[in-house]
C-alpha cells in the first residue's frame, strides 16, 4: 500500500502529500519491517480500493463512509491506526498545550459576509435538530468537504451527523472507537442546501477547488462561531434536554479537532480521554483533561 494513497483518502494535497514523503523521517519509517507489515495489511488495502472507487464515481459523501468501514470495522483496524498514529506522528501531531492553544484560538466572523452565513448556519442547525428524535442523541458533529457530481462539477457539502446513545454503548462493548463519526449510527446525516454555503463562497471569493483547504478551516472556524451562540442560547438543552458536544471535523481527526471541540463547546467536560487521545493527545498530560 503506497502512504501517498492513504494520505490522498484523507484529504491531503498534492503539496502536503509531496511534504510529508520527501520527509527524512518519514522515509525512515517506511523501512520499519512493522511499518510496511501494516501497509500492506489486506483489510488496509481493501479499505482504500473501495475509497477510490467510490471517489472515481464521484466523490467520496459523508453516507459512503459506512460501506467503506463495513468490511474493515473493529478492533484490528483501530489498533492499525493507532499504531501507524504513534509511528509516524501525523502532519500537526506535536506534543503543544491544549490549554495555551484553546485561550490562543480565536474564531470569528470577518466580515458581514461570515456574519450572514452564521445566521444561516445556526438556522439550519436548530432545524436540523428538529428532525432528530429528541431521545435519540449523546453527540453532534459538523463536517464539511469537496465533492463531485456524476458530471465531474464540484460542489461542497456541509452536514450534521449524530449519533445515539445505543450505537455509543454498542461501541463501547465492541471496543469501537466511539468519536469515530464512522462508527456511528445509520443514517445519521443531514445536509445543508447548497445556495447558503454558494453565496458566502462567492461573496468571499473561494474557488471550491483551488482553495479548498483554506476555505475547509474557515468554514470550521465559522462553526465553531454558530456552536458557540447555540450553547448560549441553551439550544441543545432546550431541544434534548442536556447540553451536547459538536465535533467540528471531517474524515481525520487531529489536535486542531480538540481545539475548536474545547473551544466551541466551552470546555473539556463534554469529552473523555478517548476523544483527545483520537485528536493526537496521548495522556492526560498533554489532553489538559486530568
Amino acid at each position: 500500500m503506497d502512504l501517498s494513497k492513504l494520505l490522498g483518502m484523507f484529504g491531503a494535497g498534492k503539496d502536503e502529500i509531496d511534504s510529508i514523503m520527501g520527509d527524512s523521517q518519514i522515509q525512515e519509517m517506511m523501512q520499519n519491517p512493522q511499518v510496511q507489515s501494516i501497509m500492506q495489511n489486506p483489510n488496509l488495502t481493501d479499505m482504500i480500493g473501495k475509497a477510490a472507487e467510490l471517489a472515481a464515481q464521484g466523490g467520496i459523501m459523508p453516507d459512503d463512509v459506512d460501506s467503506i468501514m463495513d468490511s474493515v470495522k473493529g478492533a484490528e483496524m483501530g489498533d492499525m491506526f493507532s499504531q501507524l498514529g504513534e509511528m509516524f506522528g501525523g502532519p500537526g501531531f506535536d506534543e503543544i498545550d491544549l490549554d495555551e492553544e484553546v485561550e490562543a484560538y480565536e474564531a470569528e466572523a470577518y466580515d458581514a459576509g461570515d456574519e450572514a452565513f452564521v445566521i444561516e448556519l445556526k438556522a439550519w442547525l436548530k432545524d436540523a435538530l428538529t428532525d432528530i428524535p429528541a431521545a435519540d442523541v449523546c453527540m453532534l458533529e459538523i463536517g464539511y468537504h469537496l465533492g463531485y457530481s456524476e458530471d465531474n462539477v464540484p460542489g461542497g457539502d456541509l452536514w450534521l451527523a449524530y449519533n445515539t446513545p445505543q450505537t455509543d454503548a454498542e461501541n463501547r462493548a465492541n471496543k469501537i472507537e466511539r468519536w469515530n463519526f464512522a462508527n456511528w449510527t445509520d443514517n445519521c446525516f443531514r445536509s445543508m442546501d447548497a445556495e447558503p454555503l454558494t453565496e458566502w463562497l462567492e461573496s468571499q471569493g473561494y474557488d471550491l477547488e483551488e482553495d479548498d483547504d483554506e476555505l475547509t478551516e474557515r468554514i470550521y472556524d465559522l462553526a465553531v462561531v454558530a456552536v458557540m451562540e447555540l450553547h448560549r442560547e441553551k439550544c441543545t438543552e432546550q431541544r434534548f434536554g442536556k447540553k451536547l458536544p459538536f465535533i467540528i471535523e471531517d474524515y481525520e481527526y487531529n489536535q486542531k479537532t480538540a481545539i475548536r471541540a474545547v473551544k466551541a463547546n466551552g470546555g473539556k467536560e463534554l469529552f473523555d480521554q478517548e476523544f483527545f487521545a483520537y485528536c493526537g493527545f496521548e495522556d492526560d498530560e498533554k489532553s489538559g483533561n486530568e
